[in-house]
């Protein structure tokens, strides 16, 4: 019998770059020895004498070589934030821990040194190679710092060196740059960023010390869909929600600490139900409904709202959703479209939406003449089985958006109380100070109004007052004998930040008056009104700011 040979047998991968070849698909097969030339189509099929037989056995141990002497990754982070083999060309082997086509590239994470102080995870830029996650691999490239991030790049070969060993995610904390690359945990956070969710994929959560952003690792804008296995729904990605342990990779990003999710993440849902005092009888709400316009006479040129016929009937269905749920017996209403001084067309296709839908019935108090310059406006809606209006509407000449006053008559006990309502400048625009000094120029102006009227047995100033609870601008109220309703719950959220904007101020208020915030809105993601998780009978999310409520 003749001695056996070896037959080389070289899976080519479906896309492997031109003129290279990863020599770890080499198998070797006992087989009768043949003798043959290069020039034979037997070499060509693979059947080659002893020699050439060894001469290609030498080329896949080569490869295998490749893993076995291929240095960590820990040896390329080095214990500083720069890489001290930046420029050189390296072989690092780790597992594949996530592979990001949307990032071109992929991750790999090796054994710990000991040292506290180094990463044993690399980011591999390598667009074109094909890995899986779980696999050990050799990689040969150039160290580089992108942009703080230190990847392989110009990757000139992949190896795959078998199974590898998942590494366990280790707890992130502070500084995270020894763990750049790495997969960490987090044991239970809070969402407290949803504003770019359905924008860029990012989602913000904090545990307790820090802040730290979630990514779906891809390019994609516009998000049709909710990421990293969750439900879609949007309620759960609500701020304020508590997620469970959540792993992946942490790598670094457009200046800051980025996690990739390798697994689905866990929430718990807060629960936004709130129960009315036993005692209330009558329910006053101050709500800013977020840029409701109509596009009057179907022109949505200007609009700060919905920017077309198909947008608003979806916006103006969720928003009547919102105000049927909360009930009220009065709304103070922030935000209407001015509609060049009919001062009530949007609100009556409201009301009579309300009321179509099995609410209240309510009639609307908005200017005849239009206040004002600005694109927006405040006005009323009232219950008339439950409040009588009293005389005629008045408005306090405040920049942007004059003051609104109406006295209404409880019609079970005789009681009235005059209400002003606010909506006073942004913080966001362009003047100093968070616009400052104009919010003090319109506390000013309804001061001196005040102090020009007839005493009232009881008055009510509400709305959006752009101010947080601290500031200054409430001393004038408070050397005046008035008293902030008592409700220490956010009204908006703004960059992770719980805020509340939105008061209601008393002046000789009777006993046994209390007051909530009803959340569910200011905690939702922003959603286009034509998205797909865009639910139009889902109170939930109808505007970027949660109503204040009195229970009178």
């Amino acid at each position: 019998m003749e001695n056996p040979s070896i037959l080389v047998k070289y899976s080519a991968p479906a896309r492997e770059p031109h003129g290279e070849r990863d020599y770890s698909r080499l198998t070797a097969v006992s087989q009768p020895a043949l003798h043959c030339d290069r020039q034979d189509p037997q070499f060509l099929r693979g059947r080659c004498l002893p020699g050439c037989a060894l001469a290609l056995t030498l080329l896949a141990g080569t490869a295998h070589a490749a893993c076995g002497s291929a240095i960590h990754p820990y040896v390329v982070q080095g214990p500083g934030e720069a890489s001290p083999m930046e420029g050189e060309t390296v072989t690092a082997t780790g597992t594949v821990t996530a592979v990001t086509p949307d990032l071109r590239g992929f991750f790999i994470q090796g054994p710990t040194d000991g040292d506290p102080r180094t990463s044993e995870a690399l980011f591999i830029f390598s667009p074109e190679r094909a890995v899986e996650i779980g696999r050990q691999v050799a990689v040969t490239g150039e160290v580089k710092e992108f942009h703080g991030l230190t990847e392989l790049t110009a990757v000139r070969r992949v190896t795959d060196c078998g199974p590898g060993e998942m590494p366990e995610p280790v707890l992130l904390g502070s500084p995270a740059e020894p763990l750049e690359n790495m997969r960490v945990r987090i044991p239970e956070s809070i969402i407290v960023d949803n504003y770019r969710l359905f924008d860029v994929g990012e989602l913000v959560v904090a545990d307790g010390t820090h802040e730290w952003t979630l990514e779906d690792a891809s390019n994609e804008r516009r998000l049709q869909e909710i990421p990293w296995g969750l439900p879609q729904d949007p309620t759960l990605v609500a701020n304020g929600n508590r997620v469970g342990e959540l792993t992946g990779v942490l790598t670094w990003r457009w200046n800051r600490w980025v996690i990739l999710p390798d697994e689905p993440l866990t929430i718990e849902p807060a629960d936004w139900t709130i129960q009315p005092p036993e005692n209330s009888q009558l329910r006053l709400v101050s709500f800013n409904i977020e840029n409701l316009f109509s596009g009057l006479h179907g022109d949505f040129s200007h609009s700060r709202g919905a920017g077309s016929a198909a947008e608003w009937a979806r916006q103006r269905q969720k928003v009547a959703s919102a105000l049927q749920a909360l009930d009220a017996d009065l709304l103070l209403l922030q935000e209407m479209e001015h509609d060049q001084g009919s001062g009530s067309e949007v609100l009556a296709e409201m009301a009579a939406l309300i009321a179509s839908r099995g609410g209240r019935h309510y009639e609307a108090i908005a200017p005849s003449v239009r206040p004002g310059d600005d694109a927006i406006t405040n006005a009323f809606l009232y219950d008339p089985e439950r409040l009588q209006p009293e005389g005629e509407l008045q408005r306090i000449e405040s920049d942007p958006r004059p003051a609104l006053i109406q006295a209404f008559t409880r019609l079970d006990s005789g009681a009235t109380v005059e209400v002003i309502n606010v909506h006073m400048k942004s913080r966001g625009h362009n003047c100093d100070h968070l616009c400052k000094a104009e919010r003090a120029e319109e506390m000013e102006l309804i001061m001196t109004w005040l102090g020009a009227q007839d005493e009232q047995p009881f008055r009510l100033l509400g709305g959006d007052f752009n101010t947080l609870t601290g500031e200054s601008l409430w001393a004038p109220l408070v050397d005046a004998g008035w008293q902030r309703l008592d409700v220490e719950a956010p009204t908006y959220w703004f960059r992770g930040r719980a805020q509340q904007l939105d008061h209601i101020w008393l002046h000789s208020a009777p006993a046994g008056i209390s007051g909530q915030v009803q959340p569910g809105h200011a905690e939702m993601p922003p959603l286009p009104y034509l998205h797909p998780l865009y639910d139009p009978q889902s109170p939930w999310g109808a505007s970027d700011h949660n109503p204040v409520i009195l229970h009178w």
